[in-house]
C-alpha cells in the first residue's frame, strides 16, 4: 500500500511539474507539441487527445448474502455487520488516458490504471450468563476492508458547447484485476453486570484478505464534467459512478483464511461494489480537436 501512495504522489508533481512547463512556455507557439495522425485507410487526421487523470472515491457495498462465523445465544442479539455510509469510505485511483475524437464532440477514451476502495462495517454480538439478561458479555468489533485494481474502462464521453469551459456527459464500462486486499481489526470484549461494564480485552489486527476475492470485477459508470482550456494543455473535472455487476467474493474460499475466521470470528458478504469518483486530470493535444486547434508535424521553434 505503501508503494501505492507513493506512485500517485510522483504522478500528481509529474502533471504539476508539466502545467507549469506549459505555462512558462507562453513564448512558444501551441502547436510546438502537437502531431498530425492519420486515421487508417483514409487522409482524415484522426484525433488523439491523451493525458493523466487522478482523484479520490466513496465506496459502498450492495449485499447479495449476510454471512457470518459466530451465532449469538439469542435471537435478540445476532451477529450482524453494520456497514459505513458511502462517505466513510475513502479511497483513490489514478489513471493514464488516451482519448480518440470520433466526431467534433464525441470521443471514445481507453484509461488503464490504479483503483483501491475502502469499505467499513462494524459487528455486535453477546451471550447472556444463564437466564439474566442484565448478566451478559458483548464482542463488538470494527473492520476496514480495502481492494485493490488494475483497471481497464473503456469511456464514451459527449460533449457540449460553452463558451469558457466544455461540459460533457459519459458513459463506459470497467474491468478490474484485483491487486491485492488487506482487513484490518479493531476489537472489544466487554462483561456488562447490571449497571456495571467491565473490559475485558481489546485488540487490533492486519491480515492478507486477498483469497477472500475473486480476480475480477466488471461494471458500467455513469457522469458527467468539464474540459477546461489552459494553452496547448486542457484541464478535466469529472464525476460518475461505477456499478460493479458481479458478486465479487470467492464463495469456494468464505472460510479459509484463518487469519480472519478463527483470528477475527468474520467473514465476508456475497456483495457487489459500486463507488462515486471525483477525478482531476490534464489533457495534451496531438491533433485538432474540438476547440479548432489546427494541425501542426512535430516542430522546433527557436525565437529570433
Amino acid at each position: 500500500m505503501f508503494i501505492r501512495y507513493k506512485v500517485m504522489r510522483h504522478v500528481i508533481v509529474f502533471l504539476i511539474a508539466m502545467l507549469l512547463s506549459f505555462r512558462s512556455a507562453a513564448g512558444v507557439a501551441p502547436g510546438l507539441f502537437t502531431v498530425a495522425l492519420k486515421a487508417p485507410g483514409g487522409n482524415k487526421n484522426l484525433n488523439l487527445v491523451v493525458g493523466f487523470r487522478g482523484g479520490i472515491n466513496f465506496s459502498q457495498p450492495l449485499v447479495i448474502h449476510s454471512n457470518e462465523v459466530l451465532q449469538s445465544q439469542t435471537t435478540g442479539r445476532l451477529f450482524e455487520k453494520k456497514y459505513a455510509s458511502l462517505f466513510s469510505n475513502f479511497g483513490y485511483q489514478y489513471a493514464f488516458m488516451a482519448m480518440v475524437y470520433l466526431q467534433a464532440s464525441t470521443s471514445l477514451s481507453f484509461e488503464p490504471g490504479f483503483s483501491t476502495y475502502r469499505y467499513n462495517y462494524t459487528t455486535l454480538t453477546g451471550w447472556t450468563n444463564g437466564t439474566d439478561a442484565t448478566d451478559y458479555i458483548e464482542y463488538a468489533a470494527s473492520h476496514r476492508n480495502s481492494l485493490s485494481y488494475f483497471e481497464l474502462p473503456v469511456i464514451l464521453r459527449h460533449e457540449f458547447n460553452g463558451n469558457t469551459v466544455t461540459p460533457f456527459v459519459s458513459l463506459g464500462v470497467f474491468y478490474g484485476l484485483m491487486t491485492g486486499a488487506e482487513k484490518r481489526m479493531t476489537s472489544e470484549i466487554t462483561r456488562h453486570t447490571g449497571t456495571a461494564s467491565i473490559p475485558y480485552e481489546t485488540a487490533s489486527m492486519v491480515s492478507n484478505n486477498t483469497s477472500s476475492y475473486i480476480r475480477s470485477r466488471m461494471g458500467i459508470s455513469g457522469g458527467g464534467g468539464f474540459f477546461y482550456p489552459l494553452g496547448p494543455v486542457k484541464l478535466m473535472f469529472s464525476i460518475d459512478a461505477g456499478l460493479g455487476m458481479n458478486n465479487i467474493v470467492n464463495e469456494s474460499q468464505r472460510y479459509f483464511n484463518a487469519a480472519t475466521t478463527a483470528g477475527m470470528y468474520d467473514i465476508q458478504d456475497d456483495l457487489k461494489l459500486w463507488s462515486l469518483n471525483l477525478n482531476i486530470g490534464i489533457l495534451f493535444n496531438t491533433g485538432t480537436n474540438q476547440a479548432g486547434k489546427a494541425v501542426e508535424c512535430i516542430t522546433f521553434k527557436r525565437k529570433k
